[in-house]
C-alpha cells in the first residue's frame, strides 16, 4: 500500500469538498447491455475484415477503467468489460466458455463480480434470451497468488449472438491491458476507456500495426469518497471525506480489426497482435510525488525473500547433504561434480508444470516426490550446487510462447520460467533439469527469447538470449546404388543441438516406432524404409544420428528415369506463401544444412537432363544457397547447402526471404532425368 501523508493533509491539498450530494466517481458504461433486435443476426455485407472462413465476429467489445475511493485513504481501480459475439459456425462454440483470471493473495485481493452472460436465439422472427445462471459460475486457483472464474454460456448454437460482462475492482492500481485484436476472429468494433485521477501517473504502451479509428484524450475533474479507520479497537471510526481531483480521460477505438491469424515462424501473438499496457510511473499522495516504477533492483530483493523462491535457497538445506555425497561419488572435480548433479536431478525428477517458476510447496516435498513444478527442480539444482560450494544462481525468464520479458522494467507475472546460472573455472553454463532430453549446457530453444534476470544477492545482472546465436548445423548423407528391386539407398542424418533435442522429446513422447512411422508416411507408396535407426538418443550431449535404409520403386516411361536427388526433409515448399507480411520472422535458430547426395547411374541408362549448378547470396553477406551437381564417371554427385546466419529477420526483409526460399523451393525440385541407351 502507497505511504500517504496525513489524512486532513491529502484532503487539504485535493481540495476538500464539503459536499451535499456525491458526484459519480467512475465514468458510466456504454448502457448496450441487453440491447439485441433480429436485424443484429444479420451478417455485415462486404465487411474487409470478414470472409468464408469466419467462424465468429466479434461485434463489439468495450472496457473501461477507472477509479473510486477506497477506505484505506486511498484509490481502488474499477475495470468493467461487456464483449458481444456473433457465432457463425459450431467451431467457434468455445467462445461460450469464459475464464476470467484475477488477483486473489494477501490481504488485499481483487474482488471479481457482476458476472452476466446471456445468449440470444432468432426464433420465429423474435429475439429469445437465455441466461446464465450464478451457481453456474465456478472458482479455480489457478497458482498461488491467481484464481479464476469459469462458466459457459447455455443456449449457444450456430447463429447465435452471446454476450457477457464482468467486473474488477482491485486496490493495487494496476490497470489491465487491453488487447483490440483478436487472434482468431475479426472484431467489428473494440473500444477502451481510462480516467484516472491526477493523483496517480501512467505510462501508455501501445503495440500493433493497426491505426486507431479514436485516440482522444481530455482533462477533466471528479470527486471521490475516501475514508478510513482512525483510532483502534471499539472505539475505531470511519473517517470518510470528499476529495475533488483533476483527471485525465483517454478514449481508444479500433474498427474493423481483422483476425490476427496465424503466422509461421513468429514467437507468439501475444508479442505482435494490437493491444495498449499501462504502467503506473508515479504517484502523488497531495504534497510529495512517489516514485512507482518497478525497478529490477527492487524486485530481485523481494525475489530473494519470496520463501516460494529465494528463500529456501538461503534455508538449512543441510539434509540434502547425505544424497549430493551419493550423487557425486567418483567425481574428480568441480565440474564433474555439476556434471553429475545436473543429470542426477534431470533423469530422476519429472517436471510437471513448465509454466511456475516458484517452488510448490516447498523443497522437502519435491525431494519427497521425485517431482514439481520448474520451480520446485531447478531451484533445487542450484540449492545442491551451492550446498557443493558451486557458484550457482536461479535466472528468471519468459518463454517465446509466453511473450517478450521487458528489460527496463519487471513485470513478475511475465516471467514463467528459471533456470540455473553455473559458474566453474572461469566458464558460464546454464542448465535446465526440468527436460531430460537436454545436455549439461543446454536449454531449450524457446528459452531464446531476449532478456532474462539473474537473481543474486552479488551479482545480479541481465542476460539476453537470442534464438540469432543459436548456430545449428546439420549434415544430411544419401547413398543409392540400383538393383532389381529399383534404386536402393542408405540415408543418414547428423542433427545439431537443438534438432537432436526435439527428436529425443518426439521419440520419448511417442516412441520410435512412431518417428519412422512419420518419415514413410512423409515418402508415400513409392518408396519404402527399413533398418531405421536413431544414434545417441540416451547421450543428450552428443548429437542425434538418424538413418534407415530406402528402396524407391522406379518411375519409368518409354525408357526414361525421372528422379528428384533431394530426398526427405529438403525445402519442397515455400515456408513463406503470403505476399507480404506485417510482422518479423522469428526462426528457432540459425541454419547450415548441408545435403550430400551419391547415385550409381543404373547400367544401360545415361544422363539425359542434368540439374544446373547454382549459388546465390541472400541480403549481401547474410546467407546463401549453393547447389552443385554433376556427373563423375558412373556417379551422380549433389552437394546442396543452405545458410542463413540470421533467425531473425524484420518485415522489411521479408520479401528478399520469401523470394531466396522461393528459388530453394523450385531448385531442390528439379529433376534428374536418365535414359536408355
Amino acid at each position: 500500500m502507497i505511504a500517504l501523508k496525513p489524512f486532513n493533509r491529502i484532503a487539504a491539498i485535493l481540495c476538500l469538498c464539503l459536499l451535499n450530494h456525491l458526484c459519480p466517481a467512475q465514468g458510466k458504461a456504454k448502457d448496450t447491455w441487453g440491447k439485441i433486435s433480429s436485424a443484429d443476426f444479420e451478417t455485415p455485407a462486404n465487411s474487409p475484415v470478414i470472409d468464408s472462413n469466419t467462424s465468429a465476429i466479434i461485434l463489439s467489445d468495450y472496457g473501461i477503467a477507472n477509479f473510486v475511493g477506497n477506505k484505506n485513504g486511498w484509490f481502488s481501480n474499477v475495470y468493467k468489460r461487456h464483449t458481444r459475439i456473433k457465432i457463425l459456425n459450431k467451431k467457434a462454440i468455445g467462445l461460450a466458455s469464459v475464464k476470467i483470471e484475477y488477483y486473489s493473495a494477501g490481504d488485499d485481493p481483487d474482488k471479481l463480480s457482476d458476472i452476466q452472460a446471456v445468449a440470444y436465439n432468432l426464433e420465429n422472427g423474435q429475439v429469445v434470451a437465455t441466461r446464465l445462471d450464478s451457481k453456474d459460475i465456478f472458482e479455480d486457483r489457478i497458482d498461488k497468488e491467481y484464481s479464476s472464474k469459469k462458466f459457459s454460456i447455455p443456449g449457444v448454437k450456430d447463429g447465435s449472438i452471446i454476450e457477457y460482462t464482468y467486473k474488477v475492482t482491485s486496490e493495487h492500481l494496476h490497470i489491465p491491458s487491453w488487447a483490440f485484436q483478436w487472434q482468431e476472429y475479426p472484431c467489428l468494433n473494440s473500444e477502451f476507456q481510462v480516467e484516472i485521477p491526477q493523483t496517480m501517473y501512467y505510462v501508455f504502451v501501445r503495440q500493433g500495426v493497426h491505426p486507431f479509428a479514436v485516440d482522444k484524450g481530455s482533462d477533466g475533474n471528479l470527486s471521490y469518497r475516501v475514508s478510513r479507520k482512525v483510532g483502534s479497537g471499539l472505539v475505531s471510526t470511519d473517517d470518510e471525506m470528499t476529495v475533488s481531483a483533476n483527471t485525465v480521460k483517454h478514449d481508444w477505438v479500433m474498427k474493423n480489426v481483422p483476425a490476427f491469424g496465424s503466422e509461421r515462424y513468429l514467437s507468439t501473438p501475444a508479442n505482435y497482435i494490437d493491444k495498449i499496457e499501462f504502467q503506473l510511473s508515479k504517484t502523488y499522495d497531495g504534497q510529495d510525488y512517489h516514485d512507482q516504477s518497478n525497478n529490477w533492483a527492487t524486485a530481485t530483493e523481494n525475489l530473494l525473500k519470496r520463501e516460494d523462491f529465494g528463500g529456501s535457497l538461503d534455508a538449512d538445506n543441510t539434509w540434502l547433504d547425505a544424497s549430493i555425497d551419493k550423487i557425486t561419488a567418483g567425481s574428480t572435480n568441480t565440474l564433474e561434480q555439476a556434471r553429475a548433479i545436473y543429470y542426477y536431478l534431470s533423469q530422476h525428477f519429472t517436471c510437471t508444470d513448465h509454466y511456475d517458476p516458484y517452488i510448490k510447496t516447498n523443497l522437502h516435498d519435491a525431494v519427497k516426490k521425485n517431482s514439481g513444478t520448474v520451480g520446485d527442480v531447478n531451484l533445487l539444482l542450484v540449492s545442491m550446487l551451492r550446498r557443493r560450494g558451486i557458484n550457482a544462481d536461479p535466472v528468471l525468464l519468459s518463454t517465446r510462447e509466453f511473450g517478450f520479458n521487458l528489460a527496463t522494467y519487471p513485470i513478475l507475472q511475465r516471467l514463467n520460467y528459471v533456470i540455473a546460472r553455473v559458474r566453474i573455472d572461469g566458464k558460464t553454463f546454464y542448465l535446465d533439469a526440468a527436460y531430460p532430453q537436454l545436455g549439461f549446457g543446454q536449454l531449450a530453444g524457446n528459452c531464446y527469447n531476449g532478456h532474462a534476470r539473474v537473481i543474486s544477492k552479488q551479482d545480479s545482472c541481465s542476460l539476453w538470449f537470442w534464438a540469432d546465436s543459436l548456430r545449428e548445423g546439420k549434415v544430411t548423407m544419401v547413398l543409392i546404388t540400383s538393383s532389381d528391386k529399383g534404386f536402393e539407398g542408405a540415408w543418414q542424418s547428423t542433427l545439431g543441438k537443438e534438432e537432436s533435442y526435439e527428436v529425443r522429446r518426439k521419440v520419448a513422447e511417442h516412441g520410435e516406432e512412431s518417428y519412422f512411422k512419420s518419415i514413410q508416411t512423409a515418402y508415400g507408396d513409392d518408396c519404402d524404409i527399413s533398418n531405421s535407426g536413431i544414434d545417441s538418443l540416451e547421450r543428450p550431449e552428443d548429437p542425434v544420428k538418424v538413418h534407415y535404409d530406402f528402396v524407391v520403386k522406379e518411375s519409368s516411361g518409354a525408357g526414361i528415369l525421372y528422379f528428384n536427388p533431394v530426398m526427405g526433409d529438403g525445402w519442397h515448399e515455400n515456408p513463406f506463401k503470403a505476399a507480404d507480411r506485417k510482422y518479423p520472422v522469428e526462426m528457432p535458430y540459425s541454419m547450415d544444412e548441408t545435403y550430400v547426395f551419391s547415385m550409381q547411374i543404373p547400367a544401360g541408362y545415361a544422363v539425359e537432363e542434368l540439374p544446373k549448378s547454382t549459388k546465390v547470396a541472400f541480403n549481401g553477406d547474410q546467407g546463401y544457397f549453393e547447389y552443385l551437381v554433376g556427373q563423375s564417371g558412373e556417379m551422380l554427385q549433389l552437394r546442396c547447402r543452405v545458410k542463413l546466419n540470421r533467425a531473425t529477420f524484420q518485415p522489411e526483409d521479408y520479401s528478399p526471404l520469401r523470394e531466396f526460399f522461393g528459388y530453394i523451393v523450385k531448385k531442390e525440385n528439379e529433376q534428374i532425368v536418365l535414359k536408355k541407351k
